[in-house]
């Protein structure tokens, strides 16, 4: 993580240097992160760094692998990014390290009279609780593209277009048995809990890169 922060902090000081005022924006952004604040510096006409905070949070009920979930989605980052502008004008080329805290919080229901778990229906009575939750990698490298700069004063447009390797999914299912399970009954439904798992992990394997899209506008000082 150390490695690259500090690798986003170098990347302005490679540029080619400018004789451009040093300004700073702050502005207000939104895309697919959620919506945010973001503060830019430029240290000349082809080199600034910038730090972002955004967030989101967002419920919904969703089916994974034949079990519904009450889904509970929380987008939560923070990034160091040192922005590169070859042409000196406002397209830039963006690297740097995110704080991932993106996580999923869901709590399994039955599907009708009780749940599927593994390919073995159990009843609803069987079953106490199913939780699972899912999170990522905290550090995360980003790469992109994007438009804008803190060059000059007053209100200005930015864009940014990249993505957040954020590492694959990692689930984690906790279940209680239920008053009417056996005891031989209690041990097959956690044996296949695990086995859920295994199979949630591989059903989120496309969130392994986040696309990051945002719009935001910044007033530079």
């Amino acid at each position: 993580m150390r490695k690259l922060f500090i690798a986003a902090a170098v990347l302005p000081l490679l540029a080619f240097p400018g004789l451009a005022p040093a300004d700073t924006s702050l502005g207000l952004r939104g895309g697919t992160l959620g919506g945010g604040a973001e503060l830019s510096y430029a240290l000349s006409q082809r080199a600034a760094v910038r730090l972002n905070a955004d967030g989101y949070t967002r419920k919904q009920t969703s089916t994974r692998d034949s079990i519904d979930y009450d889904m509970k989605l929380k987008l939560q980052t923070a990034s160091l990014l040192g922005d590169w502008f070859p042409f000196a004008n406002n397209f830039r080329i963006s690297a740097g390290a995110m704080f991932n805290g993106n996580k999923f919080a869901l709590n399994g229901k039955p599907s009708g009279p009780g749940y599927t778990i593994n390919g073995t229906f159990y009843p609803a009575a069987q079953v106490g609780s199913f939780d699972a939750a899912v999170d990522f990698n905290k550090a995360a490298p980003y790469f992109g593209i994007g438009y804008g700069r803190p060059i000059n004063h007053g209100l200005s447009l930015i864009f940014d277009l990249g993505v957040m390797s954020q590492g694959s999914a990692k689930s984690k299912i906790d279940v209680t048995c239920g008053s009417a399970a056996s005891a031989p009954q209690c041990a097959q439904l956690k044996s296949d809990a695990q086995a859920e798992q295994s199979k949630l992990d591989d059903s989120l394997h496309s969130f392994k890169y986040y696309p990051v899209i945002s719009l935001g506008l910044p007033y530079t000082f």
